[in-house]
């Protein structure tokens, strides 16, 4: 069993309800064995009454002499069924067996060394009715006992029967039978009640399933409302029910209004602090422009050129930091999408940094589709994309290399492809050149590290997917963002 089964709701609720239901039955089955061991105590204890009845019956007296004509045929109706094995003794009151079988042990009250054990074998039972010992008349009603008679249990009643016209003044009689048909009783009757109630306990158990899934049913309002939101959206859970689970959506409502206000500090800190360099860092481009044209020592010179390479790369850091702060999913949460067409921006995206290329040395194109690709986005954010996308494969080209950004339509996506033939990204960091600052094994040309991290924030506030492979025949890198046709505007 699964760890995240055993987790489950539903698992807890089956164990702890079938567990104690399973339980009770066992032990309710026990108590029914019982039960029925006495039910069925009760109706062949009273056959076996008859029985001794009709034995009654057929005791004769001929002058003075008593016999009991009991022949095959009577003696066959009384075993009424062929599973136990029936015994029966006529008894004087002087302890001589008249009638019957002599083996069955006597009854306690006639015996001299006290009442007859459970374990009386038939040679002392035989050896004692020798003996004749006195007989003690007993109530007229039956008495019962089970002994061990040839080896299997046997129950055996006795009964002190008054006889005036006899030669005697009372009898004892003794009706014994085995017990298997009582046990075979008892043990149907176990069966039965088991049986029925494990139907019940498995009828339960479907009824938990089924009732818990039901009653489980409303998480899944609550399971689709945080689905579907897209990333940045913290705004309120605005459900009311089940009551269960009330004080869980307040608590991640309290955490969402929490996350919104950290996340908001995050992005005015950027924000702020960007805006606040842009001043400082074009006033010292400017003083270095100055001492360019009043120094005229080439060391110097020098050295104003490493420190206003140093400031362009830091005005494009600050300019990157303020454009992944818009570009972020909450900051885009505001903004208005609409439904453009990508071919358009691209193709103006690619031309706006041809001359960069040129100056480069590298061979740029763009490739259009045959029909428009319209898809639901904000413009400014997918020039902002394509423009990062492009900018690293030019950064990152050698001179006389090719650069080819393409879109290309389909019945439910809209590929956006910028494909170069330069270095390429080794395949165990595709995936990290998408984090913020980070620069690939290898990489010595001058960058922010943000760039991709730019191009994955505006992709995931599109519901676009970003894949990263290498280049035809293995060369360089294609970097393609899928973006979806669905006719809807993407969540914010």
């Amino acid at each position: 069993m699964s760890r995240q089964w055993k987790k489950s709701i539903r698992y807890h609720l089956l164990i702890w309800l079938l567990v104690p239901l399973l339980s009770l039955a066992l032990v309710s089955t026990l108590a029914s064995y019982f039960l029925g061991l006495a039910l069925a105590r009760s109706i062949y204890d009273k056959q076996l009454a008859n029985s001794a009845d009709s034995v009654i019956a057929r005791i004769k007296t001929n002058g003075d002499k008593l016999t009991v004509d009991l022949p095959p045929a009577a003696l066959a109706i009384l075993k009424h069924n062929y599973q136990d094995d029936f015994y029966f003794q006529v008894i004087s009151p002087d302890g001589i067996v008249i009638s019957g079988d002599k083996l069955l042990p006597l009854p306690p009250t006639i015996n001299k060394n006290g009442p007859e054990s459970t374990t009386t074998s038939a040679s002392q039972s035989e050896a004692d009715a020798n003996k004749a010992p006195t007989l003690k008349k007993n109530d007229e009603e039956p008495s019962f006992r089970t002994i061990q008679f040839k080896g299997r249990e046997v129950r055996v009643m006795t009964l002190t029967v008054p006889t005036p016209d006899s030669i005697f003044d009372h009898l004892v009689i003794q009706a014994a039978e085995t017990r298997n048909t009582r046990k075979e009783l008892a043990n149907q009757i176990s069966v039965s009640i088991f049986l029925a109630q494990i139907a019940i306990i498995v009828c339960g158990a479907g009824a938990i399933w089924i009732g818990v899934g039901r009653g489980l049913r409303p998480l899944a309002s609550v399971e689709k409302a945080v689905q579907t939101r897209a990333a940045g959206d913290f705004s309120p859970l605005n459900i009311d029910e089940p009551v269960e689970i009330i004080s869980l959506i307040k608590a991640l409502n309290r955490l969402f209004k929490q996350l919104e206000n950290d996340i908001e500090l995050q992005k005015r800190f950027t924000s702020n602090a960007a805006h606040q360099l842009r001043t400082p860092l074009a006033v010292v481009t400017t003083y270095c422009d100055l001492v360019r044209k009043m120094v005229k020592d080439v060391e110097v010179q020098g050295v104003l050129a490493d420190l206003e390479a140093a400031i362009n790369r830091m005005s494009r850091m600050v300019n990157r930091l303020l454009v992944l702060a818009r570009s972020e999913p909450g900051a885009n949460a505001i903004k208005s999408f609409t439904q453009v067409e990508l071919s358009t921006i691209a193709s103006a995206v690619t031309a706006a940094h041809v001359p960069e290329a040129i100056r480069n040395k590298l061979e740029f194109e763009f490739l259009a589709p045959a029909e428009p690709a319209f898809v639901y986005g904000d413009q400014n954010g997918l020039e902002e994309l394509i423009s990062n996308l492009v900018e690293n494969s030019i950064l990152y080209s050698e001179p006389g290399g090719t650069i080819a950004v393409q879109v290309i339509t389909s019945d439910d996506m809209t590929l956006l492809t910028v494909e170069d033939d330069g270095k390429g990204i080794p395949e165990n960091e595709r995936e990290k050149v998408f984090e913020r600052f980070y620069r690939a094994t290898g990489t010595e040309k001058p960058g922010t590290g943000l760039g991709l991290a730019i191009v994955k924030e505006i992709a995931a506030t599109h519901e676009a997917l970003i894949t990263v492979a290498s280049g035809k025949l293995g060369k360089g890198t294609a970097i393609t963002v899928s973006f979806p046709r669905s006719g809807q505007k993407p969540k914010t």
